[in-house]
């Protein structure tokens, strides 16, 4: 994969429950960890009517500010920021070798009749350039849930429900908002149902029930090592076209723990392969992320600050963010904007839907 937009498709919630297998998706994530940039989909102005085009998913902050009914030319909004945190060299093996102590060693089963429910919750920006220039655009936050619910029988019927949430939010731009109008894309809402969790069977290629190359798939954490440095050797062979980047390595890392089927006795050893990656850093503030705060694990370069959060109580990863860095390319970005902010939560329930 070459595009970097559909790229950053893959990093949002919808791609992770489509039907690609783990090759395709890696080379998505590394691909978007190796450029490290924020891309906006272009669309080109006719001299009378706006083109239409499907808008590419960056992040944005937790919080949601409901946008007000503002005429084209209004001001932007200022967008959410995070300070720039200091940072400790010292202290990220230690965060995440403590968080991998508190893991319980055993998931809750589930009965018959019973679902496990993957909740993913945040905000998500949209944005676009206007004609040539990449110095010309705009960008909305919408914020998005997705729930799933997975049968204890893994190859029975699962269920994927996805929703809008309140109103948009115009974070700013150069151009007037009626140049830019949000859109929603076709698979940001909905409900589809699958065996495997097969959301789109037409998809190509073809979802592989209990492939161990699936991260859907119970069999792909099967066949992982639980050793630390086994597990870190792992992610850097996966991202050696990429060079073995630490960027790639934690991009990955991360991707994988958001997906939200890890089992306890794989997160543990996943924290510590973490806690090997070159220039990984413990913020010294506290994250919330979606109400709930933990403590952030970060990876910085000039582009963007990316950032996992863990509970340091019971171990629990609860979700991730990316941040705006100094050079993240678009004029209308600030540093410190939290480009993209997603929480997971995990239950047993009694039925699906």
């Amino acid at each position: 994969m070459t595009n970097l937009d559909e790229m950053l498709d893959l990093l949002h919630h919808e791609d992770r429950t489509s039907t690609r297998p783990l090759g395709d998706v890696r080379a998505r994530v590394l691909e978007a960890a190796s450029a490290n940039v924020v891309p906006l989909r272009r669309r080109r102005v006719a001299p009378v009517a706006v083109a239409a085009a499907a808008a590419a998913l960056v992040a944005t902050g937790v919080l949601v500010v409901k946008a007000n009914d503002a005429p084209s030319q209004a001001p932007p909004v200022a967008a959410e920021s995070a300070v720039r945190p200091e940072v400790r060299l010292v202290s990220a093996a230690g965060a995440l070798d403590d968080a991998a102590d508190k893991i319980k060693t055993v998931d809750q089963p589930l009965a018959p009749g019973q679902y496990r429910l993957i909740t993913e919750h945040g905000t998500y920006a949209r944005g676009m350039i206007v004609g040539p220039s990449p110095d010309k655009g705009g960008t909305w936050a919408v914020e998005l849930t997705s729930k799933t619910w997975i049968p204890a029988d893994v190859t029975g019927e699962w269920l994927n429900r996805r929703t809008k949430d309140g109103e948009v939010k115009w974070l700013g731009g150069n151009v007037p908002q009626s140049e830019v109008p949000f859109k929603l894309d076709d698979t940001d809402t909905g409900e589809r149902r699958g065996a495997c969790g097969d959301f789109f069977p037409n998809a190509r290629p073809k979802k592989v029930c209990g492939s161990t190359t699936d991260w859907d798939s119970p069999a792909f954490y099967a066949s992982l090592p639980r050793d630390p440095a086994a597990l870190y050797d792992w992610l850097r062979s996966s991202t050696g076209q990429r060079g073995s980047a630490p960027v790639s390595m934690f991009a990955l890392a991360t991707e994988i723990l958001r997906a939200g089927h890890m089992p306890a006795d794989l997160r543990a050893g996943w924290y510590r392969a973490i806690a090997k990656i070159d220039g990984v850093v413990l913020t010294p503030e506290k994250v919330t992320v979606d109400g709930r705060t933990g403590v952030g694990i970060t990876l910085m370069d000039p582009r963007e600050r990316l950032e996992l959060v863990i509970s340091p109580e019971t171990g629990d990863f609860i979700g991730d963010r990316t941040i705006a860095g100094p050079e993240n390319g678009y004029s209308w970005i600030p540093e410190g904007t939290v480009l993209k902010s997603v929480a997971i939560t995990t239950a047993v329930v009694n039925s699906i839907g």
